[in-house]
């Protein structure tokens, strides 16, 4: 049984500036710009002409996310009875995104003949999605030595709602509310 994967919220990543990278050009100033890969999108800002070891893009780029909907395999207990039916729909627990947490993020030099890696890292995307933004400087590598750090502002717009009940006599309880322009 195939079915579409559940769109679960919009992830926006602004590229603002970089600063202390290392120059790829022997003269004058290079012309960098930052690359953001995640479940197989990889998108790009534009490169800043002689932006230099302190460029600034301020730039804006939007991913989709989905909910993972890989198949779990199927086991049976040590007694040999079948595993108990999986949750509804509304109780499944957190929902994974397709993709994982976490994005690739890269810095170039643009160049006529074939981009200079300026440094890159991995993204940690957890804070983001649980607390709805995060922004903050992140340290590119290349060649495991420190080539600089681009500030990033991340937001997470969830499509699910989350209100939190507390009554006076039981545990919490959560209510999930779905819809996709709350």
């Amino acid at each position: 049984m195939s079915s579409t994967p559940r769109e679960v919220g919009t992830l926006i990543a602004v590229i603002l500036k970089a600063r202390n990278l290392p120059n790829k050009r022997h003269i004058g100033k290079q012309d960098p710009y930052c690359t953001i890969a995640f479940n197989g999108e990889k998108r790009r800002t534009k490169a800043i002409k002689r932006g230099g070891q302190h460029p600034e893009w301020d730039e804006e780029i939007r991913f989709t996310l989905y909910e993972d909907m890989s198949v779990e395999p199927i086991t049976v207990n040590q007694d040999g009875t079948p595993p108990p039916p999986p949750p509804k729909k509304e109780d499944r627990g957190p929902v994974k995104i397709k993709g994982g947490k976490a994005m690739a993020l890269a810095c170039y030099a643009e160049d006529m003949r074939e981009p200079d890696l300026i440094g890159e890292t991995k993204v940690d995307l957890s804070e983001v999605l649980s607390k709805g933004e995060t922004d903050e400087w992140f340290t590119l590598m290349n060649k495991e030595k420190y080539s600089g750090e681009v500030y990033l502002e991340l937001t997470f717009w969830s499509n699910v709602r989350f209100t939190i009940c507390f009554p006076a006599d039981a545990e919490p309880k959560v209510h999930v509310f779905r819809n996709r322009y709350l």
